[in-house]
């Protein structure tokens, strides 16, 4: 039996993963998917939210609370609590899995790959970059953009799981897990074992930004999901055997 750690991204909430860990747990594997500070039932306020100690503190708990390693599952910036988590609890972790997920070399910040002409001017992203508002406290989302947010996140979802989805989200990510700089070691992060689960028709982090972090973070094995930004609503099925598969 495997532990994961299912970690939510930009928004997002733990129970976005249930469908997923359903399947997991019944292959009789545990199942943990916490809300990040700030997100979800989490009571956290967006502003006490400072670095990412306070905002991956749900997924270090829940790290800590278990028995043996787990595996840490992180979508989209969730890998920035991922990488965090590897540098900071190494021998607590089996494997880290990015689900079209940032992965900043040491030095660098999931932002550093959103400001580069490879997002910047991908058409997907320029169709809808109309969802974003900056704001003093982080990037959200314009939520009376229902349908730009549908087209970037939750491409290939259906209707039901995309008015779940909406009616979950936080209006605001804290700059935290976004800004955070990467300071990964060799002796540390370096030695787990890690994935890199592609999404290729993700319209959120299109593919080439995905392939410009894993080049610049080598090592990590790469496997491959036809689906947009969200295959935990859209492709559960295909998801979960990827995952039972590194858990082995």
């Amino acid at each position: 039996m495997a532990t994961f750690i299912l970690i939510h991204g930009s928004w997002h909430w733990g129970g976005c993963f249930q469908k997923v860990a359903n399947i997991l747990g019944a292959a009789g594997h545990c199942v943990i998917a916490p809300d990040l500070a700030s997100h979800g039932f989490d009571t956290t306020p967006t502003a006490a939210v400072t670095d990412i100690a306070i905002y991956a503190a749900p997924a270090r708990e829940a790290l800590e609370a278990i028995e043996g390693k787990a595996i840490l599952v992180g979508h989209s910036v969730g890998g920035a609590t991922c990488t965090w988590l590897g540098e900071e609890m190494p021998e607590r972790i089996a494997a880290l899995v990015y689900l079209t997920g940032f992965m900043a070399p040491n030095g660098k910040s999931a932002r550093d790959f959103v400001m580069t002409p490879t997002y910047l001017k991908d058409p997907a992203i320029v169709e809808t970059q109309g969802m974003l508002r900056l704001g003093k406290d982080g990037l959200g989302l314009d939520l009376t953009k229902r349908d730009l947010i549908a087209r970037s996140l939750y491409s290939d979802c259906t209707a039901h799981d995309i008015d779940r989805a909406l009616a979950n989200l936080v209006r605001v990510t804290p700059h935290a897990p976004f800004a955070t700089v990467s300071a990964i070691t060799p002796k540390r992060f370096g030695k787990l074992n890690r994935h890199y689960i592609e999404c290729l028709k993700d319209h959120g982090l299109p593919l080439p930004v995905q392939r410009e972090m894993q080049a610049a973070v080598p090592g990590a094995q790469v496997h491959q999901l036809d689906t947009g930004h969200s295959p935990f609503l859209s492709a559960p099925e295909a998801l979960t055997e990827i995952l039972l598969d590194i858990a082995g």
